[in-house]
């Protein structure tokens, strides 16, 4: 996935992999340079050339192969700026990720990015398909175009002054092809419509498209995975004697009960067809399946739905084709392990000025997070003076006193600005120099 992103932006990308059949369906598949091998032989990295790169990424399933082949090449060529994704708390200790490990510059934990992705979107209300960022309150919403929507047939202007309130269509999927929308660009039914909103703007939105802002209350877990470990560690003490867990595991249990006192833990099998009824699950407003099985989650999710549970959250680790089935199901919110780590991973190959970055539609769009400094170009510049006409959308802008504003043409972007930018994948080596620079 962080390498299909790359070559669309028409980076120059090479994946050493050491099974020469995941290389060779790797080579079929993108346009890259594959390389049979192994990531810990110093005297092969050095045939691969990695001293002539910007970044080195790790990505094993094995941390020790993603720290010894980071470290090798730090020693190669320290200005190669290595990434490397760590997933035991041996190395990264109980805290969490440290700033660095044997001189690797960046470190990613799979599990703590998706617990982390999961607990931001709870605290800020669940509603289906919303994106959240790291400094900026402005949500963004993946929004489906029914035929009976006020949205369809419409063009992008007329749907803001005809709806009036604040937001900003930043972009659109419409069968399989990604557009970056003008003022006249009609939008038809079964597109998908990526919307920012501004938080004074944010119930209007969400009465014209269907849904409400929910907070929970009370909230069940399914699976004592580690990313309901982390999960759990982000909730307040207090918090915790609203949240129930479900697991069939008796160790596991025990180790979540003596992690987490205030807990609810349930020792049971999720698919038994008593459970519902008698741990009374339907009277939680929302439930998060974080099996390890990618089809019990979806299973698990959609089921909890129709017996009356207010909202719920699948994680797939594995197959990301299930995204695509949530709309059908009747499932709130699809978490995938592998975009949320590659999301993370983009976001430190964007630069020091990058807060959080987020892939859409299967990777056509990017919309990141950047806050302005006064030694950038753009600062002091009026939007319309910047050369981004169809290449890339501002969607919104936090000031620094943390209000939310919908930016027109004239406004003056200032120092401490948090910018909100999508642009399509393809002109994003464009829009960064023109944004980060």
């Amino acid at each position: 996935m962080l390498a299909s992103h790359l070559i669309h932006e028409k980076q120059d990308v090479v994946v050493i992999d050491s099974d020469p059949k995941r290389a060779n369906d790797i080579q079929s598949r993108l346009d890259c340079l594959v390389i049979i091998g192994s990531g810990t032989n110093i005297d092969f990295l050095r045939e691969a050339e990695v001293a002539k790169a910007d970044f080195f990424i790790a990505v094993t399933d094995s941390d020790e192969t993603n720290l010894v082949a980071c470290g090798l090449v730090e020693t190669i060529r320290s200005e190669v700026t290595t990434i490397a994704a760590i997933r035991n708390l041996t190395y990264v200790g109980k805290d969490g990720l440290p700033t660095t490990i044997l001189g690797i510059n960046h470190i990613v934990n799979p599990e703590a990015e998706t617990a982390l992705s999961i607990h931001t979107f709870i605290n800020r209300g669940i509603v289906s398909d919303a994106i959240t960022f790291e400094k900026s309150n402005l949500v963004l919403y993946n929004i489906f175009v029914g035929p009976k929507s006020r949205f369809a047939n419409q063009s992008i202007a007329d749907c803001r002054s005809s709806i009036g309130t604040e937001f900003v269509i930043a972009a659109m999927y419409r069968k399989g092809e990604a557009i970056v929308p003008h003022g006249d660009t009609i939008v038809h039914s079964e597109d998908t419509l990526a919307i920012a909103a501004a938080d004074d703007g944010r119930e209007a939105l969400f009465n014209i498209i269907g849904q409400k802002k929910v907070a929970p209350k009370k909230i069940v877990i399914v699976g004592g995975s580690k990313i309901a470990r982390f999960l759990l560690k982000s909730f307040k003490s207090s918090e915790l004697r609203n949240i129930a867990l479900v697991e069939q595991n008796p160790q596991v249990c025990d180790s979540f009960a003596s992690l987490f006192p205030n807990l609810l833990v349930i020792r049971s099998d999720i698919t038994d067809e008593t459970i519902f009824e008698e741990e009374l699950l339907n009277r939680y407003d929302l439930l998060i399946s974080l099996t390890d099985s990618d089809e019990l989650n979806v299973i698990t999710a959609s089921y909890a739905k129709s017996e009356g549970v207010g909202s719920t959250i699948a994680l797939i680790k594995r197959n990301n084709n299930y995204s695509r089935l949530a709309r059908h199901l009747n499932i709130d919110s699809i978490i995938s392990v592998s975009e949320a780590t590659v999301d993370s991973l983009l976001k430190y190959m964007r630069g020091k000025h990058v807060s959080s970055v987020h892939s859409l539609f299967n990777g056509l769009f990017e919309v990141f997070e950047s806050e302005v400094s006064k030694e950038m170009k753009i600062c002091g510049k009026k939007i319309e003076q910047l050369n981004i006409q169809k290449k890339a959308i501002i969607c919104g802008i936090t000031k620094s006193d943390k209000t939310n504003i919908i930016p027109t043409g004239s406004y003056k972007i200032e120092s401490g600005d948090i910018l909100l930018v999508c642009a399509e994948r393809s002109q994003l080596t464009t829009v960064q120099k023109v944004f980060l620079q």
